[in-house]
């Protein structure tokens, strides 16, 4: 029957369009402020779905009551999500199946074994060399007035930054045991981003 005959197309066209397209998944973790959403962005043009993470890290904080900075005990949950979100992209028959890209803070290197990376990139950004009253100076110069850093002092500010910086240090030697590559934006932020994209996208 033609139905018949039009499904049976249909089905092989399917199967031959996903076995010649094998579309590769982007995680892009690390420290807040060290430029994983500007280089997200960059990759806006390569038929990225982009999932900024933050949102969803929010609401695991307030769902099972956890605290902001609590990341230890948020990183596995955080995995696990992405884990189910690219494992079900590659059991849906969808006809066309979606590229995904995870813009994701305060994940930890060892937790990255809890996702299948087999059909996905991962790389880790932080800035570990930047003077801390420098970031501090930067982020008062150039954040927008709607924006959270300009509802606290310098004092708090100062320490997040040296949180951060700290937790770039930890990023740096994770990456470096696990084999994951680590990108960092302390300096020469400009050329330290179009390595990281040229690295995402070969």
């Amino acid at each position: 029957m033609e139905v018949e005959s039009n499904n049976k197309n249909f089905y092989s066209f399917y199967k031959t369009y996903n076995n010649n397209n094998k579309k590769q998944h982007i995680i892009i973790a690390g420290a807040a402020r060290s430029g994983k959403t500007t280089l997200s962005l960059m990759l806006n043009n390569y038929g990225y779905t982009h999932y900024k993470m933050d949102s969803i890290k929010r609401g695991i904080c307030e769902s099972f009551n956890l605290k902001y900075n609590d990341w230890e005990s948020v990183s596995p949950i955080m995995c696990r999500i992405i884990n189910r979100i690219i494992i079900d992209n590659s059991t849906d028959t969808n006809y066309l199946k979606e590229k995904y890209l995870f813009d994701t803070p305060f994940l930890y290197p060892k937790d990255i074994e809890l996702i299948d990376t087999s059909n996905t990139k991962v790389i880790f950004m932080g800035y570990k060399d930047i003077d801390p009253l420098l970031e501090v100076k930067l982020i008062r110069e150039n954040d927008e007035e709607n924006f959270w850093t300009k509802k606290i002092s310098d004092d708090e500010l100062l320490k997040w930054a040296k949180d951060n910086i700290e937790f770039s240090k930890y990023l740096e030697s994770e990456c470096n045991r696990l084999n994951i590559p680590y990108f960092d934006t302390s300096y020469d932020r400009n050329n330290v981003l179009k390595e990281a994209l040229e690295y995402l996208i070969k």
